[in-house]
């Protein structure tokens, strides 16, 4: 059945009332107070979570930041519907590539669907127009909201997204996007109001999958701001497809230096890694750390379904370009087993607890590509991985990445942060100085002025909202001191709320979102540096 929301019928055509306004501040405000807090437990809980721990206490953790991300994503709901209401929701104009929009929102996706043992795949319409001109942020939380609700309703089989549109007669590109779900269905009866807030179809739906049902309203509203609308086709026990169409203008490459450029884009599309763990803790942890990465890690727990993994990426064209092997068991009598059944070689990383003598001396007889003992630094998986992909592409079947040949080969930055949240400073001063980077750490915009003339860095961490001297009149004054022969510095804006076309206009140079992992960081901090002409 084809059901659709219209909402030019719905929303107010007369502005919104004293109380209106008043209530809609109310939720603004409180919004973001709560988000300032949850967003110090997430960091809290992160930066707990990269020490040593046992089995019981990492569940207890992880299970309480992922009810802190789940409050997080219910405060920005809520914050979405007041400006809804009383009409100051916004829709950006800004060019920005279409497909790597969608790769980043599908690589977000990856670790929850992947929890459950579901198939995430996307798919584009071939010849379909790249660059678009729109709102970013607000179209890939309109497809997000898509897809974390299939995720959410489907317990097996799999979601499938596939972008298709074509060009309209007044130029416009008209997208219509598909997902659909093997999951659960929807009553007809309760399809007339799932687009109404707070709806869910009946209560045992709430009480079952979670959730206050306010992500398929806000999709559907952000769809008819982009000319666009909503409907699904559903039945009980059979599945669900939302269709969701919008119509963006077609953009060309905008005039920016290709730093700048991919500092403010999603990450391109990333690289199929099979992670093979018979511990469901430790798979989900692998999961979650290398879906932070350029890679899209894909989870199984036994060598069956791991073979099975191997063939359906090769039939999609897209193979497993390495493995991350940590099984309870001996690891090395795995690798055996799983190795003698490929018939091409795949680079294996080993994780192992805690190391022992000899271990080194058996993976370079048995041909691992990888190996890592605990504790494990923040963002070494993703490193290691990384590595033995790029050995393995230039023929090096010999070395053995490790922690101490990861720490060989990098480079010792200095990064000045620039934050008034003593929490926000003290964690991330940590994660870098645990990466062997050098920092110094300041509370305001006119500090971080202060310390730039006195001294080079490789990079520089700036908070949007800070006293004396915010991150945007900070950075502004910093280029000017570089027309006047200082050199340039990477400008890394750090904000919960989506700024990025703010913060390009103001000269940043990239963009880290509240709360980020340390992998998200060092990817970043590194990069920034790395692309930095005049870097030292």
């Amino acid at each position: 059945m084809d059901k659709a929301i219209d909402l030019r019928s719905t929303e107010p055509e007369t502005p919104p009332t004293g109380a209106d306004e008043a209530r809609s501040r109310f939720l603004v405000n409180t919004s973001r107070e709560i988000r300032n807090y949850v967003n110090e437990i997430i960091s809290n809980t992160g930066d707990v979570l990269e020490s040593d721990l046992t089995v019981e206490q990492r569940g207890a953790l992880v299970g309480s930041l992922n009810s802190a991300g789940s409050l997080l994503t219910l405060v920005n709901d809520l914050y979405d519907v007041s400006r809804l209401e009383d009409g100051n929701f916004i829709l950006e104009s800004t060019p920005f590539l279409l497909r790597r929009t969608v790769d980043h929102l599908m690589k977000m996706h990856a670790p929850s669907a992947a929890e459950k043992g579901l198939d995430l795949t996307h798919e584009f319409q071939p010849g379909l127009e790249d660059w678009v001109v729109g709102d970013p942020g607000r179209f890939r939380q309109m497809i997000s909201n898509l897809v974390e609700n299939a995720v959410r309703f489907t317990n097996v089989g799999a979601v499938r997204v596939r972008v298709g549109g074509e060009k309209s007669r007044s130029g416009d590109l008209a997208l219509h996007i598909a997902v659909t779900d093997t999951g659960i269905g929807i009553p007809e009866d309760a399809q007339e109001t799932i687009f109404d807030w707070f709806s869910q179809g009946n209560a045992a739906t709430g009480r079952n999958f979670g959730g206050i049902g306010l992500g398929l309203p806000i999709a559907g509203r952000i769809a008819n701001r982009m000319g666009g609308r909503i409907w699904l086709e559903s039945s009980t026990g059979a599945g669900t497809t939302f269709h969701c169409t919008a119509t963006l203008q077609i953009g060309e490459a905008p005039d920016e230096t290709p730093q700048i450029l991919e500092a403010f884009m999603a990450p391109s599309a990333e690289v199929p890694v099979l992670v093979l763990s018979d511990v469901e803790e430790e798979r989900r942890r692998l999961v979650t750390t290398l879906g932070e990465t350029s890679m899209s890690p894909i989870a199984v727990a036994h060598l069956e379904p791991a073979f099975g993994a191997l063939r359906r990426a090769e039939e999609r064209d897209s193979p497993i370009r390495a493995v991350v092997l940590a099984v309870q068991d001996d690891p090395f009598q795995t690798f055996e087993r799983f190795n003698s059944a490929l018939t091409t070689r795949i680079p294996v990383v080993i994780t192992v607890p805690s190391g022992r003598r000899g271990d080194s001396t058996m993976c370079r007889q048995l041909g691992v590509a990888g190996y890592l003992a605990g504790p494990i630094a923040p963002g070494d998986v993703g490193d290691t991985v990384e590595a033995v992909i790029e050995l393995a592409a230039k023929g090096d079947t010999t070395t053995l990445v490790t922690s101490h040949w990861l720490r060989e080969g990098r480079s010792s930055l200095k990064v000045l942060i620039a934050d008034d949240s003593p929490t926000n400073l003290r964690l991330t001063t940590r994660m870098l100085e645990n990466r062997d980077h050098s920092v110094t750490a300041v509370q305001n915009g006119r500090l971080a002025l202060e310390a730039i003339r006195l001294e080079r860095y490789d990079v520089v961490l700036m908070d949007l909202q800070m006293p004396v001297m915010d991150g945007i009149e900070a950075t502004a004054a910093i280029r000017a001191e570089e027309q006047r022969g200082l050199p340039h510095v990477p400008i890394v804006a750090i904000t919960a709320y989506d700024d990025r076309q703010r913060c390009a206009e103001a000269g940043m140079d990239g963009y880290l979102s509240k709360p980020y992992r340390p992998q998200e960081l060092f990817e970043t901090v590194e990069r920034m540096a790395a692309n930095n002409p005049e870097s030292r």
